[in-house]
């Protein structure tokens, strides 16, 4: 899948326009003219507040009021942060809505047209929360988009590398498909990695599977490497360290090594321990 729009996920403070600016900086590499800036707020429930009382004395419909009024200034604040971050080659759209319990962001991304999800870690109540749930052990895929997720002390820049972690235990390796397609259309180099954690392959086997798995995707700009560790997360992280890629892919779908490490109780293990973008493929 070619990505030709993408929706940024901000909560409008200073770390979101660290990831507003890394996304229209994605989308000049793309030659993407337009991208699309989501800031999704709380509504306030309609409950007694004594600080807004002597505002709003009906408090029938003083939970409405308080809602009217932080819509109007959180659009204001995403206007701003669009006109901020627009350049001549990018346009940014902004759009604020409610976040509830029927929000749903494959719906967002199918009316707006887009196909890559850009969003940050940080914050008590972000983008992510609302992506992949808030509650431990109850995480579950919510959306059918790929994602790149920076954390607050993410180097974000051109992409011109892309460290690629491959369970090669997964039968399913089609969402392969969708790194190798951004790779080309960034003209970026693909470092595929698989981390050896117990006894189940060899080193040599390993490598052959990679090398039929870049085969059968057709991969043209790509090296191969097989790293021993007996941890998935400190493997990977060691690698990024040592070979310095502008951004890492997780390319797992469904139950995995890598699915695992993100879903199960280190939630965002690879997020929190590497300070480059992450992206992660559509998960179902």
């Amino acid at each position: 899948m070619h990505v030709k729009k993408i929706l940024i996920g901000s909560e409008l403070d200073e770390f979101s326009a660290k990831v507003t600016a890394f996304a229209v900086s994605l989308a000049e590499q793309l030659n993407i003219s337009e991208v699309v800036l989501l800031n999704l707020i709380t509504p306030e429930q309609n409950q007694a507040n004594p600080v807004l009382d002597n505002a709003f004395a009906d408090g029938k419909d003083m939970g409405n009021r308080i809602n009217k009024v932080l819509m109007e200034k959180h659009r204001r604040l995403a206007k701003k942060e669009a006109k901020k971050f627009s350049t001549y080659k990018v346009k940014i759209k902004a759009l604020t809505r409610f976040n509830d319990s029927i929000t749903d962001v494959n719906k967002y991304m199918e009316d707006h047209g887009s196909e890559l999800i850009v969003c940050g870690s940080g914050g008590k109540h972000n983008f992510l929360q609302l992506v992949f749930g808030s509650q431990p052990g109850k995480m579950g895929p919510k959306v059918d988009y790929p994602l790149i997720i920076l954390q607050d002390e993410a180097e974000a820049g051109e992409i011109h590398s892309i460290l690629v972690a491959i369970d090669i235990n997964k039968e399913d390796q089609s969402v392969l498909k969708n790194i190798s397609h951004l790779a080309k259309d960034l003209n970026a180099k693909m470092q595929l990695l698989h981390v050896l954690t117990d006894d189940s392959h060899s080193s040599d086997q390993a490598i052959k599977i990679l090398r039929q798995l870049a085969i059968n995707n057709m991969l043209a700009h790509y090296d191969i490497n097989v790293v021993n560790n007996d941890s998935l997360e400190n493997g990977i992280g060691s690698f990024a360290r040592q070979h310095n890629p502008d951004m890492i892919a997780v390319s797992s779908q469904g139950k995995g090594k890598i699915h695992k490490l993100i879903f199960g109780s280190s939630t965002k293990a690879i997020i929190k321990e590497t300070d480059k973008p992450v992206y992660i493929s559509k998960i179902s």
